[in-house]
């Protein structure tokens, strides 16, 4: 079957040129069921950009026995970790916005290549301090990089046509590779130390280094093969979503991002301490971290099924509620069955709303702008998620209190994300079922 570009109207046209996202090519884009990323193909693109985003979100995998591991080695109290912690995901923050500043005159290929150079710099630098603060200034140094190259490898993503299956393929792989992260972690911080977590960590960079030249280099959309239903869609789309809504609702979903992620950022990165505190050891915590982390790859699977049949925006919102209930529980009795359970939970709905996220936003932003964007977002709630953490701790409120907090950002988040649906049920209630 020849390959054409995915049609559009003048309308559609003159919008993104604007930098405005279509309705008529979110539509069109989302219904057809055959797509590939295009030059140079779609397996090694995913591949490339898949193993970026693995490398440059390292780190933070590992991130709560790491923590674990620093405060054993070098004696950092919660709040130097909260520092430490919040210094990593300012830097990825950083790193996000500059991809979303300089994509246009610059490839997502240099871009990347770029932040592989800058982390794995800065992880080698790691190993010749031991201060808090010159700590904080190398990982803020570390996060840009790592912010770099994971912008532009999602950026990438999002481009392509099939968002949803590739973003969950992406959450698939991710959760693997936590997994071997959380289970490793402590093993190599027994035998060499914290500087050999971070010594690893580097070379995590080494696949996607290899792999670099397949990351797609341009911001040209994805092609997709000729499909009479997708033609029909575009046809059929009314009444329109007005261009400015859309816009509108894309920010709400970037706020809504940055609620979730600051929420979920502030159990993850001190449940290691979490489980320490109720009498669970190291190894054990590492143990639930790592099991609950390698079930939760069947919620990409899931995500994807229920995309297809309810749309994202319900089983999206359905997500965020057990979140909630599961904070909330801890917030009454956080014991080490009830820490078992309310892990698996929380990381099956954290991968099934993290997918969500990626597809619901690629769907509303078909310029692809504000999608740039979510890396920064992420990098915002889990910079301020620890540090918000970690000042709570130090003010004597406990790991429940804490976690009760924790609860009111994902409410928060929530609240957006049915904001976001309602608004789109008025105007368009085909759209409000994607």
């Amino acid at each position: 079957m020849d390959e054409v570009l995915l049609p559009t109207s003048n309308e559609d046209t003159a919008a993104e040129a604007n930098g405005e996202p279509s309705i008529r090519i979110a539509l069109a884009r989302s219904q057809t069921p055959r797509a590939r990323v295009g030059v140079p193909g779609e397996a090694a693109a995913l591949a490339a950009c898949i193993s970026a985003c693995a490398a440059a979100y390292g780190v933070y995998f590992g991130l709560p026995l790491i923590l674990v591991s620093l405060a054993a080695t070098y004696g950092f109290a919660n709040p130097d970790l909260g520092w430490i912690s919040a210094a990593e995901n300012v830097g990825l923050l950083a790193g996000a916005v500059g991809v979303s500043m300089l994509a246009r005159g610059r490839s997502y290929r240099n871009l990347a290549g770029v932040g592989i150079a800058v982390a794995v710099v800065a992880d080698v630098a790691t190993l010749g301090v031991s201060r808090v603060w010159a700590f904080c200034a190398i990982r803020l140094f570390a996060g840009f990089g790592s912010g770099l190259c994971y912008s532009a490898a999602i950026a990438a993503l999002s481009r392509t046509t099939r968002v949803t299956r590739n973003f969950s393929i992406l959450a698939a792989i991710l959760v693997v590779v936590n997994s071997l992260e959380l289970w490793l972690v402590p093993r190599i911080a027994e035998i060499w130390g914290v500087q050999g977590v971070y010594v690893s960590m580097a070379c995590l960079y080494l696949l996607p280094a290899l792999l670099l030249m397949y990351v797609p280099g341009s911001r040209t959309r994805g092609v997709v093969e000729t499909d009479v239903s997708s033609a029909d869609a575009e046809a059929k789309v009314a009444p329109a979503v007005p261009q400015r809504l859309l816009g509108s609702l894309a920010w709400q979903c970037l706020w809504a991002v940055i609620l979730f992620n600051l929420a979920a950022s502030a159990f993850y990165a001190f449940s290691g301490r979490i489980g320490t505190s109720i009498g669970l050891s190291k190894h054990s915590v590492s143990n639930i971290l790592t099991i609950c982390n390698l079930i939760s790859g069947t919620g990409s699977v899931i995500a994807y099924a229920l995309s297809r049949r309810w749309g994202q925006h319900r089983p999206q919102l359905a997500a965020l509620a057990v979140m909630i209930a599961v904070f909330v529980a801890w917030t009454f009795r956080l014991t080490a069955s009830t820490f078992m359970i309310g892990t698996l939970m929380f990381f099956e709905v954290w991968t099934i709303a993290v997918v969500y996220q990626l597809g619901t936003l690629s769907n509303i932003d078909g310029s692809g702008r504000r999608v740039a964007l979510i890396p920064a977002a992420q990098g915002i709630g889990q910079s301020a998620g620890p540090f918000i953490a970690g000042l709570l701790l130090a003010v004597n409120f406990s790991f429940s209190q804490m976690l009760f907090v924790a609860s009111v950002f994902a409410a928060g988040s929530f609240a957006l994300y049915a904001m976001v649906y309602t608004r789109l049920r008025r105007v368009n209630a085909q759209f409000a079922r994607l």
